[in-house]
């Protein structure tokens, strides 16, 4: 274990472009651009599961430091088409409370919890 490595703060400089999809560090990662007008989220392609998710400016608690992401956190205000899924809009997440929760856990020990939503 180095200590003193730190991740690239550019890894899209670095990673292959192969079409739209990028390949580097062992991962493989597209551009989504979500909202309207529509935000750049650079997003991991999870090939083990059917759902993806990335960091909202709404995002409290642990949402992985910001130098590990190559954009910024998506702004849901920002967004006039964004909306919030309720317990009956529920596609993949459980619901808790009035909002759909959906959350995934990989093998190498990250997780993420998030609330479903639409845009």
């Amino acid at each position: 274990y180095d200590a003193s490595w730190e991740p690239p703060r550019h890894r899209r400089d670095e990673a292959q472009q192969v079409g739209a999809l990028y390949q580097g560090y062992g991962t493989h990662y597209i551009d989504l651009w979500c909202g309207t007008p529509p935000q750049r989220q650079t997003v991991i392609v999870d090939t083990g599961s059917g759902v993806t998710a990335f960091p909202c400016s709404g995002c409290s608690g642990d949402c992985g430091a910001p130098e590990y992401h190559i954009d910024e956190y998506f702004i849901e205000s920002d967004s006039s088409t964004f909306d919030k899924c309720t317990c009956d809009q529920c596609k993949r997440g459980k619901c808790n409370s009035a909002e759909c929760i959906i959350s995934m856990s990989y093998a190498e020990g990250s997780s993420w919890k998030a609330y479903e939503a639409k845009d």
